[in-house]
């Protein structure tokens, strides 16, 4: 593989900025890239600087943008509730070093892991349709309300059924925008956020990256079960509840889950990451594996670098009144699912928008809207589901 190592800057810069827009997924900005027709190593170069930087950029909105009032704190994600705490600094900050540490340690280990897939998937491939319900199960029982988790687990399972089998040109577009992204938006109203204060981290709520990343690292193995948030959403059994560790975890996870997915490409012939798989389309990923390698945690470490350095003006849009901006960014995202899906893109964002409103006012655990993956996937498993 030829590198263009202007048009890898551009996609990390790329990643970094469509990570900071809710409901973007580095995905969906891959194939916007790969539509444009670049020749094939120009594209790898693009899309290999773009998806890690994205992974990294993306827990901004998670901490930021939307955060909601005191009274729905306990369905909020974790960095929203520091935000709230006046400690949103501290939360990007811990998520920044989190990351970097994984970076190092994925490095580290990404060698033994071609090896180490080879095996471990030899020996559970046949029973992966049993291992996935397995996992939901055990996820239902450890919720707050097992009945309602698992009712909305299905009904975004039906939704995710449906779009993958409409024909839709980027089918996971409109439900994962609605249920996350137009979801915050529909339960969010300006009100003042305490004024964030810069902290020393707390090093021992680090000790959970090696953890994070053996997790994000295994996670590749398991389809439909992939996501940082499920996967730490399990881990929790193991590990306080706390924010801090919890941020420090889910981070850990997805770095190692979106660098871990080259190794799987190139070892198994599995790439998890629809990113990844768009370019083991365009180049032979086990021959350019040295130099893709190079190039993620390259691009991984500039995004850290760079978030890093403008930490304190990137905390101070948890205090923006976000009336205007929400709307914009609705409708955005009623616009480009139209676009690319159509009317019925439409019609599937409402239904996922409305479903992930209710969990957000019910307090249910939004990793249970994970289910428009997983259920289609069991389907598949089965041979339920073409």
């Amino acid at each position: 593989m030829e590198v263009d190592f202007f048009l890898f800057f551009v996609g990390v810069l790329a990643g970094i900025v469509t990570g900071f827009v809710p409901g973007i997924h580095s995905n969906t900005a891959v194939a916007v890239i790969a539509s444009l027709g670049f020749r094939s190593d120009r594209f790898a170069s693009i899309a290999i600087g773009l998806f890690p930087a994205h992974i990294i950029a993306s827990f901004i909105p998670s901490i930021f943008f939307g955060v909601p009032e005191q009274g729905v704190v306990l369905s909020v994600l974790p960095g929203q509730r520091l935000v709230l705490e006046g400690r949103g600094l501290l939360a990007l900050k811990t998520v920044l070093v989190a990351c970097a540490l994984s970076i190092i340690l994925c490095a580290a280990v990404f060698l033994p892991s071609l090896s180490v897939y080879t095996f471990v998937y030899g020996l559970i491939k046949e029973y992966v349709k049993i291992i996935v319900p397995l996992v939901c199960i055990f996820l239902f029982m450890r919720s707050k309300n097992p009945v309602l988790s698992l009712l909305f687990f299905l009904l975004a399972g039906g939704i995710g059924a449906y779009t993958l089998n409409s024909g839709m040109e980027d089918p996971f577009l409109p439900v994962f925008s609605g249920m996350f992204a137009v979801a915050a938006i529909m339960n969010y109203s300006p009100h003042k956020i305490p004024a964030q204060h810069d902290e020393g981290i707390d090093r021992s709520a680090l000790r959970w990256v090696p953890f994070g990343v053996l997790l994000g690292m295994f996670s590749d193995l398991l389809p439909g079960i992939g996501s940082a948030s499920q996967v730490a959403a399990f881990a929790t059994i193991m590990m306080p509840s706390e924010s801090l560790s919890f941020l420090v975890l889910i981070s850990s996870i997805a770095v190692s889950g979106g660098i871990f997915t080259l190794s799987t490409a190139a070892s198994i012939g599995k790439a998890r990451m629809g990113a990844t798989a768009a370019i083991a389309g365009a180049v032979d990923v086990g021959q350019s594996l040295p130099g893709l390698l190079s190039l993620a945690l390259l691009s991984s470490a500039i995004c850290v670098c760079i978030l890093f350095f403008f930490r304190t003006k990137i905390s101070r849009i948890a205090g923006v009144d976000f009336t205007k901006a929400n709307t914009i960014l609705l409708l955005y995202l009623v616009a480009i699912n139209l676009l690319i899906n159509g009317v019925a893109g439409v019609f599937v964002l409402l239904i996922a928008s409305l479903l992930g409103w209710l969990t957000i006012r019910l307090d249910v655990e939004r990793t249970n809207l994970m289910g428009a993956v997983i259920v289609p996937t069991i389907l598949l498993l089965y041979g339920i589901f073409s």
